[in-house]
């Protein structure tokens, strides 16, 4: 046994399936590729009003003013396809093609019809097909029968009862086969003309002039119309697979200006992609919105979907969030949504462990913030590769891929540590010596009766630790040789140790020693200092840093951090 879904008025229901609301008016289709852009299809209400055929759109509007045009698209015509075929491949995994508005299924080895199906079992389970169908925004026919010629006759010709589904069974299918018009063998006009001189009507008149007489007075189109007309005929199907793609579209004509509009038709989007997905078991991991302005921009945007699912609420949900801080220059003349699909996933949680409550919610708030503050100021922040202290990312939260011992981890504020960074940094007034006084900043004016300078505490400088700590970790080199393993920066004259050169005075890489801080935090003399230890980077683009830092002793304080960063000072960090 065979099925047959048909669509009349294919290249019309596809564009209209997605605004039924204007079927109630008269439409016709007009096809712009040709070169006098004419009527191809329209519906009932338009051929009632007079409007024919190869009508002009000028001329359907002076027969019925009232009358609504549309352009045909392949791209609507596509996703019809697509759709009708998905749906036929819920019902059976044996689908056919055959042609716009023609889809053949084969019913052999479908368990739930059986070995023998009765005519009731056919007709309810046709009824499911033609309910799937139509949901998609067309109106379908459906026809059953014990061949593919058969199933297809069923499905074109209208019954007295039920027009939208017919069965026909093996026993019956001569005497309605015969019973036919002769017009659905489809002949071509002149041998139409011919057959109505000669009188036949019916496919079973036709028949009954022999196929040998007809080829003899018809030519080769007798036998194609002679196997058209076969109620036996058992051809193999040209099976196809249903594509991957889930898109629905439509343009809109006039454009829209306002929200509300628009929502209401990605909510039909949404409940389609939910019914194309739901046979094929798969969920939608990510969405693609496509808005075409008048202007001719294209304005796209992908979502994703934190949980891989196709429940319409919670896609149009996730589509009204995001629209609601989207802002157009024109009005949108097209809309077009995509479904990037992919398998539902299962994870298995350890006892103590759990997931969101609602990952969509969450997803959704987190939307809701970043139209509020900025999609660059929400997320999880990560490390980003570089040597800038606190050089850091925000990436979209991915719990999914957490490390498994994040939640036994210490908490940072009880882990034991040595330094303890001040976020954010303390502006500092720091009184420097060695250098111009155009590179201290703001220097402490000497206090009242104070008639001695403070005396400075030791200076330890990196090139005197690094003696110092040489002897211990590098063996001794025998002679005056220099270590092979040392090699001098290319470039960079030799400084003493301890004192700074001149080239880092003059870029500001080195303001000098600190002699005294001053902050909302502490205050006080410097009694120790050591460094400086200079670091830069980026110095190829216009992002270039440059950092010198001193870890300082001030009395009656804890040591703390002191930072120059080319243009003013900082106390970063407090030294246990």
């Amino acid at each position: 046994m065979f099925a047959v879904l048909h669509v009349p008025r294919f290249p019309l229901q596809a564009v209209l399936r997605h605004t039924p609301e204007i079927g109630a008016s008269p439409v016709v289709l007009v096809d712009p590729s040709l070169t006098t852009p004419r009527i191809t299809e329209m519906n009932d209400l338009a051929r009632a009003a007079g409007v024919e055929p190869g009508f002009t759109a000028p001329q359907a509007l002076a027969r019925c003013t009232g009358v609504v045009v549309r352009h045909r698209s392949s791209r609507a015509e596509e996703e019809a396809e697509a759709a009708l075929v998905q749906c036929a491949y819920g019902f059976s995994p044996n689908v056919e093609w055959t042609g716009p508005g023609w889809v053949t299924l084969e019913l052999r080895g479908l368990a739930e019809l059986g070995t023998n199906p009765d005519p009731a079992s056919l007709e309810a389970w046709a009824g499911r097909l033609q309910c799937v169908a139509s949901a998609l925004g067309m109106t379908c026919r459906v026809g059953v029968g014990p061949g593919p010629g058969v199933a297809r006759h069923a499905a074109s010709a209208v019954g007295a009862v039920d027009a939208s589904i017919r069965v026909v069974t093996e026993a019956g299918a001569e005497a309605f086969v015969a019973g036919l018009p002769v017009s659905v063998l489809d002949p071509t006009p002149h041998t139409a003309r011919l057959l109505a001189k000669w009188g036949v009507q019916s496919v079973g008149e036709f028949k009954a002039l022999g196929q040998a007489e007809l080829a003899d007075r018809l030519g080769l189109e007798a036998f194609a119309l002679w196997a058209a007309g076969s109620s036996r005929d058992s051809r193999p199907l040209r099976l196809v697979r249903p594509p991957e793609l889930y898109r629905e579209g439509c343009e809109l004509d006039p454009p829209v200006e306002t929200l509300e509009p628009l929502l209401f038709l990605l909510q039909r989007f949404v409940d389609s992609l939910e019914r194309r997905l739901e046979p094929s078991g798969k969920a939608v991991g990510g969405l693609i919105l496509q808005l075409r302005q008048e202007s001719g921009d294209l304005l796209e945007r992908r979502l994703r979907v934190p949980q891989p699912t196709r429940r319409a609420d919670v896609l149009f949900r996730m589509l009204h969030t995001h629209l609601e801080g989207v802002r157009t220059h024109t009005a949108i003349s097209g809309v077009s949504l995509e479904a990037e699909t992919v398998r539902p996933e299962q994870h298995q949680f350890s006892l103590f462990e759990a997931a969101l409550r609602d990952p969509h919610q969450f997803q959704e708030t987190l939307a809701r913030l970043s139209a509020l503050v900025g999609s660059d100021h929400v997320g999880s922040p990560v490390r980003r590769e570089g040597h800038r202290p606190d050089l850091f990312q925000l990436v979209p939260p991915d719990f999914e891929n957490a490390p498994p011992s994040l939640g036994r981890r210490t908490p940072e504020l009880l882990r034991p540590t040595a330094v303890r960074r001040l976020r954010p940094p303390l502006p500092a007034t720091v009184e420097t010596r060695g250098l111009s006084p155009a590179l201290q900043r703001k220097a402490i004016p000497p206090a009242t009766g104070s008639a001695r300078p403070p005396k400075p505490g030791p200076v330890f400088r990196p090139g005197e630790i690094a003696a110092l700590l040489d002897p211990i970790f590098r063996p001794a080199v025998p002679g005056d040789a220099a270590d092979p393993k040392v090699t001098a920066f290319p470039g960079l004259p030799p400084a003493m140790p301890g004192i700074s050169s001149e080239a880092d005075a003059a870029a500001g890489t080195d303001p000098g020693r600190p002699m005294a801080v001053r902050c909302e935090w502490v205050q006080g003399r410097v009694t120790m200092a050591s460094g400086p230890w200079c670091s830069s980077g980026n110095w190829w683009d216009n992002q270039a840093w440059v950092r010198t830092e001193w870890d300082v002793s001030i009395r009656g304080t804890v040591p703390v951090r002191l930072v120059w960063d080319g243009t003013e000072w900082q106390v970063e960090a407090v030294l246990d």
